[in-house]
């Protein structure tokens, strides 16, 4: 929770988080911007949904969720709507109750708070994709109520944005997923003979990997090449050298200025039209070409002065020898992308887009 002390202005959020910061999608989408809100005048508490007991438990034990983790989310959640009444505006990750009809997320708009909704990626395919046909009747338009009420909802990209307006959301605003650009910074790329081919992503999304395998062992055969990854799971022997690093916030930044390139394969799925290119962000600010999928957000974000869009195993082999064989492309791209990064998706660029959609939704309360 921030600091709650009185404040200029005497305008107050609250944040219904959906994890704590340890997850990557709360700490980029709210807890990074609470500094320049807080500047703004505002009082800001946070209440996560899932708390970080929860989610050590989730990446510790194979995916597995405790029961009694759960129940504590409900109860948290339920406690939170007491203190509704005191915020000036409300801030919601995605949903209220998770895996509740649409009748439990039209207790907020029912309470008379103005409130802004975000999504980062696909919540709601979680549901109306589901395997199990009554989930998929009962909740599939489960978001409806929340997003017909709410005074703003901002979304990452265009896909997103989209959906939301078919749903009912009348004022839409898109934020993409941005970093503080202070904390990366561009390095001379590593003097290895091997060329290092970067990734950083969480271990569920591992998986994403594996079409690239064949492609890998093609480049390698032709010349040397590894394969570096932050975060991922173990991935055993996969015919090329590989080197994995465990994700900490602290050393990650330092860890992708040890790539020569950055990728992002990805499905052309509907979960995944839905995210918003957070680590060809962090490639980019650390002064990286990307090499990517195009899918989603993804083909609005790589253009070719910061990289390629790979669709096959043809394009994403050339795209790699490309850029393994000459230097000055690489710096060229890298350079491109800290720029694009510095412009566009830095925290330093759209927190005062955030603290103006939020103080708007504010002002609507005292009107």
């Amino acid at each position: 929770m921030s600091d709650t002390k009185p404040v200029t202005h005497g305008w107050s959020v609250l944040v219904l988080s959906r994890h704590e910061p340890l997850a990557a999608s709360t700490r980029l989408r709210t807890h990074q911007f609470i500094p320049a809100l807080e500047a703004a005048g505002a009082r800001v508490e946070i209440t996560p949904f899932f708390d970080e007991t929860y989610l050590k438990a989730l990446y510790g034990s194979g995916g597995r969720r405790r029961p009694s983790d759960v129940l504590r989310a409900y109860g948290r959640r339920a406690r939170a709507l007491g203190r509704i009444h005191r915020a000036s505006v409300l801030w919601i990750e995605k949903e209220v109750f998770p895996y509740l009809p649409g009748w439990a997320e039209a207790i907020i708009p029912a309470m008379g708070v103005p409130y802004v909704v975000d999504y980062d990626d696909a919540t709601f395919h979680i549901y109306d994709q589901h395997r199990r046909a009554l989930v998929r009747r009962v909740l599939s338009q489960k978001f409806d109520p929340l997003l017909r009420g709410a005074h703003t909802v901002t979304v990452g990209n265009a896909y997103l944005g989209d959906y939301v307006s078919k749903h009912g959301a009348v004022n839409v605003v898109r934020i993409p997923t941005v970093l503080d650009i202070d904390r990366y910074f561009v390095r001379p790329e590593p003097q290895n003979a091997e060329f290092r081919i970067g990734w950083i992503g969480s271990p569920g999304n591992t998986p994403f990997l594996a079409p690239l395998f064949p492609v890998l062992r093609s480049v390698h055969a032709r010349r040397p090449i590894r394969l570096v990854t932050i975060g991922a799971a173990p991935l055993g022997d996969i015919g090329v050298p590989v080197e994995q690093h465990e994700w900490n916030e602290a050393t990650e930044a330092s860890l992708l200025t040890g790539f020569h390139a950055g990728i992002m394969p990805l499905p052309d799925g509907p979960f995944e039209r839905g995210k918003c290119g957070y680590k060809l962000i962090q490639y980019m600010a650390s002064g990286r070409p990307v090499i990517a999928s195009p899918v989603g957000v993804n083909s609005d974000m790589v253009t070719p002065d910061i990289g390629f869009l790979a669709s096959n195993e043809v394009e994403w082999s050339g795209a790699i020898e490309a850029l393994a064989a000459d230097p000055r492309l690489r710096a060229a791209m890298g350079a491109a992308g800290r720029e694009r990064a510095e412009r566009e998706y830095s925290l330093q660029a759209v927190s005062p887009a955030i603290v103006r959609v939020l103080e708007t939704a504010a002002r609507a309360r005292r009107t």
